[in-house]
């Protein structure tokens, strides 16, 4: 009889707790409904776009643009703003220190790659390629990038 009543407790013990979970995970999925909801409505949501001024970061947030604003009618999502950042100015006043940033933000993060691979029981080879004046796209851009790594100094 005391093994009966302890699995007897065992088992309301398990259906309290599955009980439980079923009625957190209901919450949840109410939760996401009313997620869901709050995306689908305009005057609640909008989305901020930001990106750099590049071909293909450009190209990727005009991508993003058209998913959220034409891909689902029945659910478009408000974009108002895109914000470009990393703009130089026209008068070319910031050029010197943008170089000067991007050199030294360079030199400390190489550093710390190399740190980080000296650590490693078989270091790789780390190789730094010049900075390239376009972005490698394509198989010419892709050959230019090949030829860069395989060079012999």
């Amino acid at each position: 009889m005391l093994i009966n009543s302890a699995a007897g407790s065992n088992q309301e013990e398990l259906e309290s707790k599955a009980l439980t979970a079923k009625s957190q995970l209901l919450g949840f999925q109410n939760q996401m409904y009313d997620l869901e909801d709050m995306f689908a409505s305009p005057d609640q949501t909008e989305f901020l776009i930001v990106t750099v001024p590049t071909e293909l970061a450009v190209r990727e947030s005009v991508r993003l643009m058209n998913d959220l604003t034409f891909e689902a009618p029945d659910m478009p999502i408000k974009v108002r703003n895109v914000v470009v950042n990393q703009v130089l100015k026209d008068d070319g006043g910031d050029i010197d220190t943008f170089l000067k940033r991007v050199h030294d933000t360079q030199e400390f993060s190489i550093s710390d790659l190399k740190t980080a691979a000296t650590t490693m029981r078989q270091p790789p080879e780390i190789t730094e390629v010049q900075y390239l004046d376009t972005e490698p796209r394509g198989v010419f851009g892709l050959k230019m990038l090949a030829d860069a790594l395989v060079r012999d100094d």
